[in-house]
Order: structure tokens, then sequence, then C-alpha cells
């Protein structure tokens, strides 16, 4: 085993040069393997205490050991140097925050509704509701719960229930943070939610945001104008360690909450990527004695035996300060007092009885069927698939109305009234009148102040999966073609969605890049990987003057690597060098034999790290003297001492 370098007395930890990375469990606990496997420590103290220190420069891999795809390593993470912040670099809090403006993350207004006012009175969750306004009980005596996991098919009124709860909350006094996940297929944009918490927070109270930023500095990356394409983005090699953005988020909900209250609230994280899935374990394992209140929420029928959220909620509900709130179906009787709600009118007892058979306590498919009944009862049978009854909506529309419509559904279940307008291409007055229509028929609705929603995510579903597929493709398209001009704030993640669902492959490739480097600064690396390896896959199909093979490999394993799987990054490397072989360039082979020295040393393969350093010596001449033969020189000092042998 390796030495262990002395760390002073303060409890700083200092790893000897071949020390494993640290790790972020479900729970948010944080361990650091030895490599005998067993922990060197865990523990709960503050984590900007906890640091690593080589070279006079601040080191910590953060990484997580979950992958629903594949198995992870307990190998060693090559640390990529994290200078400490330098004031001057966010001196103009107040210029960044005049920057803000109303535009989106990733089609999430900046400036909107924490959740969506709702017409009909709550019915039936009472307890529920009580359950969480408990959270904010001023006399909890400690280690009692401060966070709610809130759990339901769709449908079942999880929304519903958080908009009262968000209500309630800000009759009191508290202060609500609310964020939204969206579905992006395998890649997300990295903490979506947080962008639109903060970014809410920072148009309602620029002020306080401005002392937040210059307390905890990372929290300027998360703000919305840092994370679309022509923002005040940060060079990819200008990198934020996990530890020091979740230590920062941790600190700023601390600060809010000193002189009242704050409730975090997260909705539909069952499509949360996996950054923002660990930053939320870390805080619900974290805030212990801070006014700061944390729910949650996510689709249980989503979580199919592989979904990655099934362990994660697990290990949350483990935590002593974690509820976990499941919402059941409503009983006859509720559903009853729905109907009646929503249908102050005459109704027969028959059409009441008919609406509680087909709706199966489910307070969504409730309201359809209502509205299905107040246009002439169209429905004498239950459908044979749910789309039927929600397309029926659609039906009512005028022909613009529809169009609109199908053209939101392709952007997600938001959208921003500039996006919208410049996809659509209709005449303002034309765009105005179908979004009344729209608006009218509960299809969309108002999201702040320059934005549009479905009122229900399965709207926006049924409404896409109702397309032809030559008309998602076109307007897939037609949003690539948008989100590429300057004056459109989408994100690069948006822009690789839409250009890979459109086949426009080197347009997708050139954004799945851009999302990669972009997650890499923002300290997450697990979705740069999972953009960098969409670029891999893409990259065969492009010409070759494109191409830049050996470093898309180099990137990729960098952040796998980052991202906790060692040997995912060390096959890739291997892989790259196999299959490019006698066509690299030699310099473009010493890096990636590089690249593959640092995975083996990280995963104590070290005589095979030293036969990889020693043929990539060989390809850089000695003279002149250059960067990479110093980097290649180090690192066969390294590998060599690891087999405890001498170099010249």
């Amino acid at each position: 085993m390796r030495p262990r370098s002395p760390g002073p007395s303060t409890g700083e930890y200092r790893p000897a040069r071949s020390h494993r990375p640290a790790s972020l469990t479900g729970s948010g606990q944080l361990t650091s393997p030895t490599r005998d496997g067993r922990p060197d420590f865990r523990t709960d103290r503050p984590i900007d205490a906890i640091y690593a220190e080589q070279d006079a420069r601040k080191y910590l891999t953060l990484a997580s050991r979950r992958d629903t795809r594949r198995d992870n390593s307990n190998g060693r993470a090559s640390r990529t140097p994290i200078e400490p912040h330098d004031p001057d670099r966010l001196s103009s809090f107040t210029a960044l925050m005049r920057g803000i403006d109303d535009r989106t993350v990733s089609g999430c207004a900046a400036r909107m509704d924490g959740m969506p006012r709702p017409s009909t009175p709550l019915v039936g969750r009472d307890t529920e509701l009580a359950a969480l306004l408990r959270l904010l009980d001023t006399g909890r005596s400690a280690g009692h719960p401060n966070a709610s996991v809130v759990s339901g098919d769709a449908g079942v009124g999880k929304t519903r229930l958080l908009s009262e709860f968000v209500e309630a909350a800000n009759e009191r006094g508290v202060l609500t943070l609310v964020g939204h996940c969206l579905d992006f297929g395998d890649a997300g944009l990295p903490y979506l939610p947080f962008s639109e918490a903060f970014g809410r927070l920072a148009i309602d109270q620029p002020d306080v945001v401005t002392d937040l930023l210059a307390k905890y500095p990372p929290i300027a990356r998360l703000l919305p104008q840092h994370r679309r394409m022509g923002g005040a983005t940060e060079p990819p090699d200008d990198r934020l360690d996990r530890i020091e953005l979740f230590d920062a988020v941790l600190g700023a909900l601390t600060e809010l909450a000193r002189d009242r209250w704050v409730a975090l609230v997260i909705e539909d994280v069952h499509w949360a990527e996996q950054a923002t899935r660990d930053l939320l374990g870390f805080l619900l394992a974290r805030i212990f004695d801070a006014r700061v209140v944390l729910v949650i929420s996510y689709r249980s029928d989503d979580l199919h035996r592989r979904h990655p959220l099934r362990r994660t909620v697990a290990e949350w509900a483990r935590l002593p300060t974690v509820d976990r709130l499941p919402l059941s179906p409503l009983p006859a009787r509720e559903i009853r007092e729905l109907v009646r709600a929503l249908h102050p009118g005459p109704i027969s007892e028959d059409e009441i009885q008919r609406i509680v058979d087909r709706a199966e306590g489910n307070a969504f498919f409730t309201e359809e069927l209502v509205a299905a009944t107040e246009h002439g009862g169209a429905y004498e049978s239950v459908p044979a698939e749910l789309a039927d009854l929600l397309l029926v909506r659609l039906d009512r529309l005028s022909s613009q109305g529809r169009q609109v419509v199908q053209v939101a559904a392709v952007a997600g279940r938001r959208v921003t009234h500039e996006l919208l307008a410049a996809v659509a291409d209709l005449p303002d007055g034309e765009l105005d009148a179908a979004l009344r229509d729209a608006i009218d028929e509960h299809i969309l609705e108002p999201r702040g102040d320059d934005g549009y929603g479905f009122r229900h995510a399965l709207l926006a579903e049924a409404v896409y999966d109702d397309l032809l597929p030559g008309e998602r493709v076109r307007l897939h398209a037609a949003y690539a073609r948008t989100l590429t001009k300057d004056d459109i704030g989408g994100t690069a993640a948006e822009l690789a969605r839409h250009a890979r669902e459109s086949h426009d492959l080197p347009l997708a490739f050139e954004a799945s890049v851009r999302a990669g480097d972009e997650a890499m600064t923002v300290a997450a690396p697990q979705d740069a990987m999972r953009y960098y390896e969409s670029a891999l896959e893409l990259q065969p199909n492009l010409p070759t003057a494109v191409r830049d093979e050996a470093a898309l490999v180099r990137v990729t394993a960098d952040a796998a690597a980052a991202a906790g799987h060692q040997f995912r990054a060390v096959s890739l490397v291997r892989d790259a060098l196999s299959e490019f072989g006698p066509r690299l360039a030699p310099a473009d082979r010493a890096e990636l034999l590089y690249s593959l020295a640092t995975g083996l040393l990280n995963v104590d393969i070290d005589d095979e790290a030293l036969v990889a350093s020693t043929e990539a010596l060989g390809l850089v001449p000695p003279e002149p003297d250059s960067a990479l033969r110093i980097r290649l020189a180090t690192m066969h000092a390294n590998a060599a001492m690891a087999l405890g042998r001498d170099v010249e």
C-alpha cells in the first residue's frame, strides 16, 4: 500500500500521489476508498473542510458510484487542477445581475411562476398537505424530518399538492424556490432545476443574489445567462470541482435561511440527470440545523426496474431527516367531490358514476372526463389508450391552434414565446389567437412573463406521440435552425437534442461536444461523458475533415475518469488506439498513450502504465522541449516509481 502523506493537525486530508477518488453516495455521504476498497474516511463535516492539496493546488474528484449502464470502478481518478477562485474574476456582480433577462434555460423561463395556479379547490389531500406543512414547524426538535419525497402516478395530483404547499408557505413568509426537471432523453442539462430556482430568485431579489455570489462564487455558474449558448459561459478548460459547487449551493441555502424559512421544491425528478440527483442527495444528507426544507417529487409509474432513481430514492429514504409521501389514488367519494367542483352545473348521477369508474382515482383523468362530458359526453366507454382521451381537447382547436400546440410539444413541456413564435412562423395576430385558443381549452397555460407550458406532462407527451414521423423531423429541424441564431437564448443541450432528432448529424455532433464542454465547466462529468459518448457515436458519419478523433476520445476519457468510471476511461482509450491505429499522427498517439497511462495508474495496473508511457516517450522527440514531452516524462517517472524502479 502506498504511503499516505501526513496531514496537518486541523484534520485536513492530504492524499499521497496515487490516492483514489472521493465519491458521493446516493444519500450524500462522502467516501474515499483506499486501494483495498475500505474507506479512508466517512464524515459529515462541512465539505469545505475536506480537500486534498498537491503541489500547492487544490484537488478533489467528487464522483458518483451509480451508473445504470455500466459498473463503476473503485480506481483512482485523474485530477484536474482547480485554481482557487480569483475575486477579480467575479468582482462585477452588479453587472452580472443586470445581464439576467427573461429568456430561458433549456426551455424553462428564468422568471416564471413557481407553480401553476389551480382553478379548483384541493380535494382529498388534506393529510398529505398537513404532512408537508409540518416541515415548516419552527418548533420541531433536531432530528425530525426536514425533507419529503412525494411520489405518485402521472396525474394523481403531485403538482396540485405542491402548488397548494407553495401557496401556503408563501402566506407564512417562507422563501420558496421552485425548479423543474425536463425530459431530455439520455442526458439532460446538468443542474437545470437549480438554475431555474436561482434564476427566478435573481429576477425577484437581485440584491440577495448579488450578496450570495460575493460569498459563494460558484453559484454564478448556475445562473441562466451562464448556461445559454452565446452567454457568459466559461471556457471548457475552466472546470469547477463538484465539491466547490455543492458546498456553494448548501452555503447559499443556509445563508438565505438566516432570517427566514426557505423551501426548495424540485419537481419531476424522474427526469433528473445524474448531476442533479447527486446534488439533491448531498443536500438531503447535510441540511440539518438550517431552516431549509426540501420537497422533491417524481412519477412512480416511470420508475422501471433499471431506472437510476429507484436506487437513489431508496438511499434517500434511509436518511432520518427524509420522509416519503406516496400519493395513492383518490377514493370514489373524493372523486365525486372533484367532479362536482369541476362541473358546477347539472350532471346526472349516472354520468358521475361513469366518470368515477373510468378515472380510477386519478385526478387528471377525472378532469379530462369531465371536460369530455361538458362537450356532449363524447365517450360512452373508456378509450383504449389514454392519448385518445387527452387529444379530445386538441380536436376542438382551430388549425392554427393545433399547429401551435404541436410546435410546443416538440419543444417539451415548456417553451418561451420567442422560440415558439420563431418556429411556428405565424403572423403575430394569428399566433396570439392560436395561443388564446389553446389556453382557453386548458391545453397550454402561461408560465411567467414570457413562456407557456402544457397543463400536464401527459398532454405534451400525447401531442408529441400523435405527430407523424415526418412532422417530428421537420419541427425538430426548425428548432435546431432557430437555436443556432444568436438572438435565441437556447442551450447546447437543447440544440443537440433537436439536431439529432432531425437527423442533422454534423450539427448534433458539434452541439453534443459543446454540451459536454459546458457540463465539465459546471462540475457535471457524468453528463459530460454522455454527451461526449453521443458525439463519439456520431463521429463515424462525419466527413473526415471535421473529425478530431483522438481529441474527442481524450476528453471523453477525462470525463469518465472524473465521474469515477476509471475502467471505462481505460477501455475508451484502448479501443481508440486499436481502432485508429496507423492513421494517428505520432503526437496524437502519444496523447492517447498519456491518457491510457494515467488511467492505468488510477486502477493500479502500473506495469502496463509503464509500457504505455515508454511507447509515448518514443513518439515525441526530446528536442526541442515541449509541454507534451514534459508531461510524458513525468508520467513515465510516476509509473516507474509505482513499480519501485529507477528512471533516468
